[in-house]
């Protein structure tokens, strides 16, 4: 698979059931069990991954979602938020990349790279002062990969999945 044959597509309101279905999908697949307990998945999904949240957060004017395309079936999706959808209010004009997932069985074909290029993409467009994201901390694939592009760590945050309480790290590039 050539990464030209991926194409980067903004999600709009009408593709909100195939966007629940892949961000159910892809966080199932990356934290599921035995990463974390099927209760404690479960829990997350049904508070976070609802239609009537995807659709809110399709609708809000500072969320923006693409998918990465390959022919018609979707393989990865961003969302990308700023001001006040961001999910931590920091100083400074900043755009947070909250979700960056890739269906298991692409995974490794340089599509989530291509999803963070059009992250980097959109910040440099907007003219924002940093990028920044969260990313759990018993993730060491993800952190190699946003250090790959010049992310630092600066920070920590709790975060709730289910009945556990998780570490994240907050990781930012200035741009």
């Amino acid at each position: 698979m050539h990464p030209q044959e991926v194409k980067i597509v903004r999600v709009q309101l009408e593709d909100k059931n195939q966007l629940l279905e892949i961000g159910q999908q892809t966080f199932y697949d990356s934290f599921g069990p035995p990463i974390n307990t099927e209760d404690n998945i479960k829990s997350y999904l049904k508070a976070n991954f609802t239609l009537e949240k995807i659709t809110q957060e399709l609708q809000h004017p500072h969320a923006e979602f693409y998918f990465a395309k390959i022919n018609k079936e979707v393989v990865g999706y961003i969302k990308l938020n700023r001001k006040d959808a961001q999910t931590e209010a920091l100083p400074g004009d900043s755009l947070e990349i909250e979700r960056i997932y890739v269906v298991k069985i692409h995974q490794g074909k340089k599509i989530g790279q291509m999803l963070f290029n059009q992250s980097l993409y959109i910040a440099k467009k907007k003219n924002v002062d940093f990028m920044w994201l969260g990313v759990w901390d018993q993730n060491p694939d993800a952190i190699r990969f946003y250090k790959r592009n010049a992310f630092k760590i600066f920070d920590k945050h709790r975060f709730v999945l289910g009945t556990e309480i998780q570490t994240d790290i907050l990781m930012k590039r200035e741009l």
